[in-house]
C-alpha cells in the first residue's frame, strides 16, 4: 500500500468535504464571535483599537488521537509477505480495518468537523489514489482506470451549457499541471467539492489564469488582499529584481517593492520543488475559491473584497481616515487568514507526526499541509467578509 499518498488523499477528502458543505449552503466551520454589544465594524473604525476583540477558530475540538501508531501497524502488514496468515501463525489484522482506523484518527486531528457522524467511508480522492495501488493489475490498465476516474471527477468543473468552453479550460489545466500526484489531487478535490453546487463560476478559467500569472508574470499571482505569490526565479534575473526592489525618489524618499523583495528572498531560500508545489496548490485553491464565492471578479477590482473595501472607505470623509481604516481592514483580514491557515497546517503536521514517510519526504507533507491550510485561509476570509458585510448593511 502507498501509505503516504493514501494519507494525503484522506486529508484532501476531509477538507474537501467541509468545503463542499459550505459551498452548498452549510455553515462556515470557521467562526468569529464578539460580545453582544460590540461589532467588528466599530472596532475597525475606532482608532484606539489596534487588535480585534473577538474569539475565532474552527468549530469543534481536535481529538488527541494517534495516527502514527495505526500507520505503523498498517506498514508492517503491507510489508508482510504472509499477510494472509498461515498454519500455526496468529491471524493478522484486516488491512481495510487498519485503513479505516487511520482515516478516523486523521479526521479527528483536522479542524474540520465531519459531515457524516456515524460513518467513515472511503472518500472520492482516496478511492482515486487507490486505483494505482491495486494488486494484481497491469500498470497500463491501472493508469487508464486512473485517468478515466480523474476525468470523471474533473467533470464537476464543467458548467451546464458551457461544456465546450469549460472542457477546453480543463484540458489546458491538465497540460499545465502535468501528471504529478501532488498537483492532481488538489484540483480533483476542488472539482469534487463543487460538483452539484448551483451557480458554479468559471472555475477552470480562473485557475488557469492564476497559474499562468504565477509562472509567467514578474509580479506572480495576486491574492485578493494584494499579496504576490511569486515563482522562484533564475539567478540571471537577480540584477533586475534587485534594482526594482528599492527605488529612491527625487527627495531621497526610499520605496520598497514587496514583490521584488520576496523574489530576492526566494533566490536564496526555497527555490525547490517543495516551494513550487506549495505555491501551485495555493494558487489552485485561492483562484478557484475566489471565483466560486465572488471574493474577486475577473478584472481583479470588484468582488466582495473590493465592495467591502469601498464601503469602508466611503464612511470616512478625510482621505487620511479612509486610508487608515482600509489599512486596518487589510491587516486584520490577513491576520484571520494566517491564523486559520497556521492552525490547519499544524493539525496536519501533528496528526502525521511519527509517520516516517512524512518526515523524510517534504513534498508529501507539503501536499497535505498546503491544501488544508489554504482552504482554511479562504474559509476564514469568507467568515470575516460575511460578518463585515452584515454589519455594514445594518449600519446603512
Amino acid at each position: 500500500m502507498d501509505i503516504p499518498n493514501t494519507i494525503v488523499a484522506m486529508v484532501h477528502d476531509r477538507v474537501g468535504e467541509a468545503l463542499a458543505s459550505f459551498l452548498s449552503g452549510g455553515d462556515n466551520p470557521f467562526f468569529i464571535r464578539l460580545s453582544p454589544a460590540d461589532t467588528l465594524l466599530a472596532q475597525l473604525e475606532d482608532t484606539s483599537v489596534t487588535l480585534p476583540r473577538v474569539s475565532a477558530g474552527f468549530i469543534g475540538d481536535i481529538a488527541l488521537s494517534s495516527v502514527s501508531g495505526v500507520v505503523n501497524k498498517l506498514r508492517s502488514l503491507s510489508q508482510d509477505s504472509q499477510a494472509s496468515g498461515g498454519a500455526g501463525l496468529p491471524k493478522l489484522p484486516n488491512p481495510a480495518d487498519l485503513v479505516a482506523q487511520v482515516r478516523s484518527a486523521l479526521g479527528r486531528r483536522l479542524p474540520f468537523p465531519p459531515q457524516q457522524q456515524d460513518t467513515n467511508p472511503e472518500g472520492v480522492i482516496e478511492s482515486l489514489v487507490g486505483i494505482l495501488d491495486r494488486e494484481g493489475q497491469e500498470i497500463g490498465q491501472a493508469t487508464k482506470d486512473f485517468q478515466e476516474r480523474f476525468n470523471t471527477i474533473l467533470g464537476g468543473l464543467v458548467r451546464p451549457g458551457r461544456a465546450d468552453d469549460d472542457t477546453a479550460s480543463v484540458g489546458r489545466l491538465k497540460q499545465i499541471l502535468g501528471r504529478d500526484t501532488g498537483t492532481i489531487i488538489p484540483i480533483a478535490a476542488i472539482a469534487n467539492a463543487v460538483r452539484g453546487v448551483k451557480n458554479v463560476a468559471d472555475v477552470p478559467h480562473s485557475i488557469e489564469q492564476g497559474l499562468l500569472a504565477y509562472f509567467f508574470s514578474s509580479d506572480g499571482f495576486k491574492t485578493i488582499d494584494g499579496e504576490s505569490v511569486v515563482a522562484p526565479v533564475h539567478l540571471s534575473d537577480l540584477k533586475g529584481i534587485a534594482e526594482s526592489a528599492i527605488s529612491v525618489g527625487p527627495k531621497l524618499d526610499v520605496k520598497v517593492n514587496p514583490a521584488s523583495v520576496k523574489q530576492v528572498k526566494g533566490l536564496f531560500t526555497t527555490a525547490t520543488a517543495e516551494q513550487y508545489l506549495r505555491d501551485t496548490i495555493r494558487v489552485i485553491v485561492e483562484s478557484a475559491y475566489d471565483a466560486l464565492r465572488g471574493l474577486q471578479s475577473s478584472d481583479g477590482k470588484t468582488g466582495l473584497f473590493g465592495t467591502v473595501t469601498t464601503r469602508l472607505r466611503t464612511r470616512k470623509q478625510a482621505t487620511a481616515d479612509q486610508e487608515a481604516v482600509v489599512t486596518k481592514f487589510v491587516t486584520w483580514f490577513r491576520g484571520f487568514s494566517s491564523m486559520a491557515e497556521s492552525g490547519a497546517m499544524r493539525a496536519v503536521e501533528v496528526g502525521t507526526q511519527g509517520v516516517s514517510e512524512f518526515q523524510t519526504n517534504p513534498l508529501i507533507a507539503a501536499a497535505a499541509g498546503a491544501f488544508a491550510g489554504t482552504v482554511a485561509r479562504k474559509l476564514a476570509q469568507s467568515a470575516f467578509l460575511d460578518l463585515l458585510t452584515t454589519e455594514l448593511n445594518k449600519a446603512g
